[in-house]
């Protein structure tokens, strides 16, 4: 069974200028994956406004994680937060659409894991590399990685996910 909630992520086709609010020199927003799904992603599907606003409310399969970097990411911190919808390859099918219009996809990296808290599962983590141009066979797609890693987030039956992006320089 689908989970309906309100969804307020931002989906038009212009990241929206926000007034962040920061936090005190030292301070870094580093939540665990414990943290990120029993916490923060619960509070969102339950509803509750998150204060400090750490994680975007932004459909990242909009944007490149450039679009992304210039618009969200806060200064001294690699890592940005976002929650964001999943939406369906194919109307009947299980496959999530990670393509991101005119700049590349979002490619799995093995398998899906399970987090797990007090030995309950709690949600899934499966981690995604950024690649440019189209989708197609694997062995074409050796040219066109990318060093931006995702880690994605999710509660089963639930259509919002939270995801954390970083670029894995050298």
């Amino acid at each position: 069974m689908q989970s309906q909630l309100s969804n307020d992520v931002t989906t038009n086709n212009e990241i929206e200028d926000i007034n962040l609010i920061t936090l005190p020199p030292g301070y870094r927003f580093n939540p665990n994956d414990i943290e990120l799904i029993d916490y923060y992603l619960k509070q969102k599907l339950q509803g509750v406004h998150i204060v400090p606003p750490r994680i975007h409310d932004v459909d990242v399969y909009k944007f490149s994680p450039q679009q992304l970097e210039n618009s969200y990411k806060f200064k001294g911190e690699d890592t940005m937060y976002f929650f964001t919808p999943r939406s369906k390859k194919y109307e009947n099918g299980q496959r999530p659409d990670r393509a991101v219009e005119n700049h590349g996809f979002w490619k799995a990296t093995g398998k899906e894991n399970s987090v797990m808290n007090n030995d309950v599962e709690i949600g899934f983590k499966r981690s995604l590399v950024f690649y440019t141009g189209k989708q197609g066979k694997a062995k074409e797609l050796v040219n066109l990685k990318t060093n931006w890693i995702m880690q994605e987030f999710r509660i089963k039956d639930f259509t919002i996910s939270c995801a954390t992006l970083y670029n894995n320089k050298v």
